[in-house]
C-alpha cells in the first residue's frame, strides 16, 4: 500500500488547480522597458543556462524549445558589452575528430532542444562546450569553442547518449575526461496538460531522480544517491566535488564524488541553476513561485514570467548563504541561471523571451 506525505497531499491538490481555473492576466509581462536599474534584453527564446567565454565578456547561451518542440531550441552568444546576440550553428563539423562516444558520428538534426550548459578547458588547452539536448535524440553534445579574428563558434566533436528514459537536466565536464549529470526522472511521454505525467510525478515527490557518470565509454548511477527533481549541476575548481541543486527538496547538496557520498547541505528554496562568481562563491538561482505565477507561465511560454527568484551567494566551503537580490514582476522573473560579468549579473530563465542584466548589489 502507498503512503502519502504532507507535501505529496498538498501537491496533489496544487497540480488539480493547476489544470482548472482561471488565469489572472493583469500580471503579465507586456513590454521590454527597463525598470530601474533592471534592463530586459529582449529577441531571446528561454534563455535557460549560460556561461562566460574566456574573453569575460561574451556569454554562449542555452535557448531551450518551446511549445514542446514546434520551436527548435538552439545556441547563441551575447555581447554583454554591447547586447548584441549571434545565432550558433550547432550542426558545423570540421575534421574528423571526436570526443564523445565511438558510436556517435553525426551531429544533432535541425532538432536541437538545448537545456544545462558546461563550459571547461581540456587537457590539450582548447576549449570544450557540452550540452545537454532534448531533441531528436536525448544526449550529451561535445563542442569545440573557437575563436578566430576576435570571432567565437563552434564545432560539433560528437556526443554520448545515455540508457533509455534518461532525462537529463545540466551536466558538468570532469578534468580527467567524462562527465557528470543530473537524471530528473524518466524521459516524459504522456501529457497532464502543460506537463508530462513523469514531471508531474517528479513534482509530486513520487520521482525521484539520481546521478549520472559517463566515463568515457558507459554511463553509471553514481552509488545510490537520489534526490526529487535534481536540476543545476557545479563542480569545484579542483573537480572534486560536486554541487547538486534538489529544486523540489530546496537543497544544494555538496557531494564527494570520488567516495560518492554527501559532504554537507544548505537550504535553498527551489534551486535551479548554480555559477561561480567572480570571488569564488556560488551564485544560484532560487524560485519562489505563487500557484498564480505558475498557471500565467505554463500558458505560454513565449513571455517573460513575474513569478519571484532569488539570486542566493553560497559559500561553498562553509555552505553558508546571503541573498544578493530577489526579482519578481516587470521587466523579468523567474530566473534560472544568474552570470557574473565585471559588475553585472545577467539572469536567463527558462521561459519568455529576455535575459535580465542587473548590477551587482556589493
Amino acid at each position: 500500500m502507498m503512503s502519502f506525505n504532507i507535501r505529496q497531499i498538498l501537491g496533489v491538490s496544487v497540480l488539480a488547480l493547476l489544470l482548472t481555473g482561471c488565469i489572472d492576466d493583469s500580471a503579465k509581462i507586456t513590454d521590454c522597458a527597463p525598470v530601474g536599474d533592471r534592463v530586459p534584453l529582449c529577441g531571446w527564446q528561454s534563455p535557460e543556462d549560460m556561461e562566460l567565454l574566456p574573453d569575460g565578456r561574451t556569454l554562449i547561451v542555452s535557448e531551450m524549445e518551446q511549445q514542446h518542440g514546434a520551436i527548435y531550441g538552439r545556441l547563441s552568444l551575447l555581447d554583454s558589452v554591447d547586447s548584441s546576440k549571434v545565432v550558433l550553428n550547432h550542426q558545423r563539423v570540421q575534421g574528423d575528430e571526436r570526443w564523445g562516444s565511438a558510436d556517435c558520428k553525426v551531429p544533432p538534426t535541425d532538432y536541437l532542444a538545448p537545456h544545462g550548459i558546461h563550459l571547461s578547458k581540456r587537457a590539450d588547452d582548447r576549449w570544450q562546450l557540452l550540452v545537454v539536448n532534448h531533441g531528436t535524440r536525448e544526449a550529451i553534445e561535445f563542442y569545440e569553442v573557437t575563436q578566430q579574428d576576435g570571432m567565437f563558434d563552434i564545432l560539433w566533436r560528437g556526443c554520448a547518449e545515455p540508457p533509455a528514459q534518461t532525462f537529463f537536466n545540466d551536466v558538468v565536464a570532469l578534468p580527467e575526461g567524462g562527465l557528470m549529470a543530473t537524471h530528473m526522472f524518466p524521459k516524459p511521454e504522456g501529457k497532464v496538460g502543460t506537463l508530462s505525467w513523469a514531471e508531474a510525478r517528479a513534482l509530486l515527490g513520487f520521482n525521484p531522480g539520481h546521478l549520472l557518470h559517463w566515463d568515457g565509454e558507459v554511463f553509471k548511477r553514481v552509488g545510490d544517491f537520489s534526490g526529487d527533481y535534481p536540476n543545476g549541476l557545479q563542480i569545484s575548481p579542483d573537480g572534486d566535488t560536486l554541487f547538486i541543486n534538489l529544486w523540489l527538496n530546496s537543497k544544494v547538496i555538496k557531494f564527494d564524488r570520488h567516495e560518492a557520498r554527501v559532504i554537507a547541505e544548505a537550504d535553498i528554496l527551489h534551486p535551479d541553476n548554480t555559477q561561480w562568481s567572480a570571488d569564488g562563491k556560488l551564485l544560484v538561482a532560487s524560485h519562489d513561485f505563487t500557484l498564480g505565477d505558475i498557471r500565467l507561465c505554463l500558458s505560454d511560454g513565449r513571455k517573460a514570467c513575474p513569478g519571484l527568484f532569488r539570486v542566493i551567494e553560497l559559500d561553498p566551503e562553509t555552505m553558508q548563504t546571503r541573498q544578493l537580490l530577489s526579482q519578481s514582476g516587470a521587466p523579468m522573473g523567474a530566473g534560472t541561471v544568474v552570470q557574473q560579468v565585471d559588475d553585472q549579473l545577467f539572469v536567463g530563465s527558462f521561459l519568455g523571451d529576455r535575459i535580465l542584466r542587473i548590477p551587482h548589489p556589493d
